[in-house]
Formats: C-alpha cells, structure tokens, sequence
C-alpha cells in the first residue's frame, strides 16, 4: 500500500480496515476508496484532488442531509499542503446504476429525485462555496466555462472547428437568459452517480460538480449519451420529474447545452493527458459530437 493510504488510515484512524480502490466507467475526478472494517461494515472515502471540488462535495452532502438520499458524512480531512482534501462518508449497499439494468420504473424515480434536487431555489447563480462567482445572470458562468474548455482544447482541437463552436456559442448564448433558476443542480446526474439495490434507488453521489445554476443544465445528460434512449424509459422519466415539479422547456436550447457540455469534456481530458487511456470512451464520443454537431 502506497505510503499516501497509510497516511489517510493514520488521520481517520483506520489502520486495521482494507482499503480497495474503485474505479468507475468514465470517473473524470476524484480518487475513491471502499473501506472494510474489522467488523464487516463499509465506508467510502473520497479523495479529492482539487480543493473546489472538496468544497463543493462537503457542501452539498451536508445541505442534503436528511432530506434526500445522499451520503451520510463520517470524518473529513481538510486539504493541506501535501494531503488532498479527503471525505470519509456512508457506503450505501447496491451498486452504481447501468444502464442494461435501467426500467421504466426506475426511470419514474430518477426522474423525481432530480426534480426534488431542482426544487431548491437559490438567489444567485455561481459556485455556492465562492460567494465571488455568484451573480444574477445565468449566462456569466456558463460563458466562462465554455472559454475556459475551449482554451483547453485550443492545441488539441483544428482551429476551424474550435471558431465554428465559439461562433456557434455567441449566437445562441441569449437563449440562457430565460432559464429555469437559479436553483440547484448535480451537474453530472448520470446512471454511474446513482446507486441501486433491488431494484430501487439507494442514494445520489459525487457532488463536486454541484452548483447554482438551470435546471435545463441537468438535462443535457439525458440527451447527450448518458441515459438509455428508448421512448418508454424517457417519458417515465419525465413523467417522474412532472410528478415534482413542471419539467422546464429545453428543446430549443440544448445544441448549446450540449455543444458546451462536449466542449467541456474534451478539454478535461485533455488537461489530464487522458483522451487516450482512462477517459479514451468520453472523448470518443464527444469528439465525434462536435464533428458531426456542424
């Protein structure tokens, strides 16, 4: 075992669990252990590699507590210099969905758990942990992010493709001013964040990409490659949504939703020097998505 472990054993008391690391299909952050105790019972402890992203998913696995099916917080580690931020948290028993598993029934309560985080409304859109970055237009951040990617991409991607995005981009931004928001959003509610067991869901996880924002912008996974695509699993779960809360409009907007979120992805990855191994499928796919997308 790397001396790294031993040091998070040593801090959170642990040096007689096992520590085993998990490793999901298209994980893009955060490093994640499953502890076994002497007793049997298991824990997760999330290592976070960038102090946002510990920020964030301290604060909204608190928000939530006892009021939806997110993790309960054990210990934390709190970033320092040598350690990255560390949250010991409840492991829920099941397993992240797939989508060969994927019903119509399961798809009612996916849909009603996201419209559930979406009923928190916020004053402000922005990341909740940095008050500096809140602001009342919903098309500030999304802006910057979507230049943040594209200068990312900016040596990987041919420059005609990346000005056709951008050009893309500023004539459709206005779209934004009429979102549904601000609220809260998971920003990455896909089957691999939900757990399951029996058929029912166990809890929603990883939210270090959780924010103020749209409601529109959570959609984007459901039609951007992450969901099972047949009609019946779809209206179940916008049905299951409507059970909540009226399913906002976002038709009209999700090219740009989607162009944005490949843009994003890409530029992730390689960031990471990971287009090629661990994270090969995602910008397979988004990359194909912006070539096609014109």
């Amino acid at each position: 075992m790397d001396e790294l472990i031993l040091l998070y054993q040593q801090r959170l008391n642990l040096q007689s669990s096992i520590f085993e690391r998990i490793d999901h299909d298209d994980a893009m952050v955060g490093i994640v252990y499953k502890i076994t105790q002497p007793d049997g019972t298991s824990l997760i402890l999330k290592i976070c590699t960038r102090v946002g992203d510990y920020l964030r998913e301290l604060y909204f696995l608190k928000y939530f507590a006892g009021t939806l099916p997110v993790p309960q917080v054990i210990q934390i580690i709190p970033p320092e210099e040598g350690i990255d931020g560390a949250i010991l948290m409840e492991c829920f028993p099941g397993e992240p969905l797939k989508k060969i598993d994927f019903t119509d029934q399961l798809a009612y309560q996916i849909g009603s758990l996201l419209a559930r985080i979406h009923l928190n409304r916020v004053i402000s859109y922005g990341d909740l942990t940095d008050p500096h970055s809140l602001n009342s237009d919903p098309r500030v951040n999304f802006t910057l992010k979507f230049e943040e990617g594209l200068a990312e991409c900016s040596n990987h991607l041919p420059q005609e493709l990346i000005e056709k995005c951008r050009i893309y981009f500023y004539d459709h931004v206005n779209l934004l001013a009429s979102v549904d928001g601000p609220c809260i959003i998971h920003r990455d509610f896909r089957p691999g964040n939900i757990i399951v067991h029996d058929g029912k869901i166990q809890g929603i996880i990883d939210w270090s990409s959780g924010r103020a924002s749209f409601a529109q912008e959570d959609f984007c996974t459901l039609e951007h490659g992450n969901w099972p695509t047949s009609s019946s699993s779809k209206n179940s779960f916008l049905a299951g949504y409507a059970s909540v809360r009226q399913v906002p409009d976002y038709s009209e907007m999700m090219p740009l939703l989607r162009l944005s979120r490949a843009i994003a992805a890409i530029g992730f990855t390689v960031k990471r020097e990971t287009w090629e191994t661990s994270n090969a499928r995602v910008y397979r796919f988004n990359r194909q998505f912006l070539e096609t997308f014109f």
